[in-house]
């Protein structure tokens, strides 16, 4: 049955797909990543004005209106002519096929921020009907957490229960638009050019994510990250516009609004690809020797790029400013400053005006790591840089169209000077917002790297195969593409084994998810919802608080500790650790009993205790924690006694 109602969301897309294929100049294989992009710009604006639920009810309303008028009689083109273009078709058989296998898989989060946000997120979502910002949980989220690929997850699971593959599925099929963008200037019937560009696009986030031989199942594919999608909405934004030979901005500005909302560095990558394309049109405009009428059209039009970037971005701004549940106390870092005092003293250091050591330091180390760290499966990001300059050189010199000539020209320069500031603003974060311990070792580099050079190498994509329109000598560039993707194909065959992926795992995969939604289940079923959970996990790191967090909502886990770090830890009697250890929350028994109180928790979840928890609070409860020799326990507080009273031990213990 979630299949069923996972396929109508994705037949409501359709329509509106189908419309503006026939309807609109945009080639048909572009028609679903835009009509995406829509979908989650209707469906975010829609959380932030609180009328989620009801304006899902609009939508799928509005889609069924698309599919009538998508058959209505205009002129003699045939509706389903689309149909006919192989992106297009593959496109939607693809994603039908791909839902069909995740409801059969159930694949499942596993990774530390699935469940500090991303996922929990989309779970509090589907079971609130309202933004998560506003959900009554352990801790405030973040205001830079944006909500575009969390209502995608909630758009996909309108109708029906909350399950998690369908999240995840909802994130590749996005990833499946992108790459049938890149088909857009195929021909219909081509399928053996079709084939290469959508084999590129999938391609694409194994050799830039992973490298080395990958040893452990891969959730490329099973993720509900936003990384992955970021870079190649970037890239996307761009290649939707090379695509389409008539210049139409309006797809992009879609494009470049939903990429905003994606992340809080989606504004920085937005505003490149704003850059890149409003010049590329004002350049052609110029070429072309437009009359001053076009031409100050074509510079309203570039204009309007970056105001969608920025009415994206402070409509967000604006919506965390009236969210008091919104955690925008630490937003500006360590250093706790606003985004442009942070660009400008950075500029001051970068010109010697005031440079500190640790600037010197952390940007050195980065410019090294570009050149000499594997961070690919091609090498080290450097070489990505230049494999995207030869792919766009490509794409001018197999091309008889002057325009993409040009355009490959403006792409490269600007593409690179965007990387240059993207680089430096991903730098300045590490010298001015990051901790310590994360900024010293440059902790997440790659991550923070790869998005822009993934959409980057994209857009690069997308102007070779727009080339082989017209391609001169010919022949020669598709041939030279087939072999190039096939050369890839054999890189990611050799380095990812097919069963450390989601397409060839087996269930042991996710076999302790299940154990811990298990446990879970039964804490839920011992518990009042309304009542607050403390959670007790000796020697966590904060994964365990936050997955339990995730598994245990609607019902509320508490943020377990205020001393050090909070949410989950080692609980113990001062002096019993160093004090410097991390997530050590030193309490005396009393200290711990009045914690336990105050934060209004009547039940506990002991799900690891150890002879540090026994020897320090044992006093607390009417057992002497003689129910955790057992394993996991729940315990209630007892106002009578001032203890807490044994209810029964959870996961299977005797």
């Amino acid at each position: 049955m979630e299949l069923i109602l996972s396929l109508v969301s994705l037949a409501a897309l359709a329509g509106f797909a189908l419309l503006l294929a026939r309807r609109t100049a945009l080639p048909a294989p572009s028609a679903p990543f835009v009509a995406l992009c829509g979908t989650m710009l209707w469906f975010a604006a829609a959380g932030m004005l609180g009328v989620l639920v009801p304006a899902g009810w609009v939508y799928f309303g509005l889609a069924a209106a698309a599919w009538g008028l998508s058959f209505a009689p205009v002129g003699r083109k045939n509706p389903l002519s689309a149909l006919n273009v192989p992106g297009f078709t593959a496109f939607w058989v693809l994603a039908a096929a791909l839902l069909a296998f995740f409801a059969w898989r159930q694949p499942m989060f596993s990774t530390w921020d699935e469940f500090s946000f991303w996922g929990t997120a989309a779970k509090i979502v589907k079971t609130s009907g309202d933004l998560y910002v506003n959900a009554e949980i352990g801790w405030a989220w973040v205001g830079t957490h944006r909500p575009a690929l969390i209502v995608l997850g909630y758009f996909f699971q309108f109708f029906g229960p909350y399950a998690e593959w369908r999240v995840l599925a909802g994130y590749d099929i996005l990833l499946l638009s992108l790459f049938a963008v890149l088909t857009a200037g195929v021909p219909k019937g081509a399928w053996r050019r079709a084939v290469p560009a959508l084999g590129f696009g999938f391609l694409l986030p194994f050799l830039i994510t992973l490298y080395g031989n990958v040893t452990r199942t891969t959730d490329l594919y099973a993720s509900s990250l936003s990384d992955i999608p970021l870079g190649l909405t970037f890239g996307g934004a761009m290649a939707v516009y090379y695509s389409n030979k008539r210049r139409a901005l309006w797809p992009t500005a879609l494009a470049l609004a939903t990429l905003c909302l994606e992340k809080d560095t989606g504004f920085a990558m937005a505003l490149v690809a704003a850059g890149i394309i409003a010049v590329d049109a004002v350049v052609s405009a110029l070429a072309e020797k437009a009359p001053a009428p076009l031409l100050g059209r074509t510079l309203a039009k570039a204009a309007g790029l970056f105001v969608a970037c920025g009415v994206s971005f402070l409509s967000w701004q604006m919506y965390l400013s009236a969210a008091s549940t919104a955690d925008t106390s630490n937003v500006g870092g360590t250093q706790q400053m606003g985004m442009a005092e942070m660009v400008i003293t950075g500029c001051k250091e970068l010109v010697g005006i005031g440079r500190t050591e640790k600037f010197s330091t952390i940007m050195g180390g980065m410019v090294q790591n570009l050149f000499t760290s594997t961070t690919t499966m091609v090498g080290p990001f450097g070489v990505v840089v230049a494999l995207t300059v030869v792919l766009a050189l490509a794409a001018a010199l197999f091309t008889r169209e002057k325009p993409l000539r040009r355009q490959a020209g403006v792409f490269t320069v600007l593409g690179l000077g965007g990387f240059a500031a993207y680089f430096f603003f991903i730098g300045l974060t590490y010298v001015y917002v990051f901790r310590d311990e994360v900024s010293d070792g440059l902790v997440g580099f790659e991550r923070y790297m790869y998005p822009y050079l993934l959409g980057w190498l994209l857009a690069a994509g997308a102007l070779v195969l727009r080339a082989m329109e017209e391609e001169r000598p010919a022949g020669l560039l598709q041939t030279g593409f087939a072999v190039f993707v096939l050369g890839l194909a054999g890189l990611v065959w050799l380095r990812v084994p097919f069963t450390l992926t989601v397409f060839g795992c087996g269930d042991s995969a996710y076999a302790e998810r299940r154990q811990t939604r298990a446990v879970a289940e039964e804490v839920q079923a011992v518990v009042p919802e309304d009542a607050h959970i403390f959670f007790v996990s000796q020697g966590d790191d904060g994964s365990r608080w936050f997955l339990y967090t995730y598994e245990l909502y609607p019902w509320y886990l508490d943020y377990s500790g205020t001393t050090n770090m909070g949410g989950g830890g080692t609980f113990a009697l001062p002096g019993a650790l160093a004090e410097d250890t991390l997530y050590y929350h030193p309490y005396t028994a009393d200290e711990l009993h009045d914690c336990i109180l105050d934060s209004g928790c009547s039940y506990l979840f002991i799900e690891q205790s150890d002879d540090l928890f026994a020897e320090g609070y044992a006093s607390l409860f009417s057992d002497g924690l003689a129910g955790c020799e057992a394993g996991s326990a729940v315990y209630e507080y007892n106002a009578g006694t001032d203890r807490f009273d044994f209810v029964c031990n959870v996961g299977g213990a005797a």
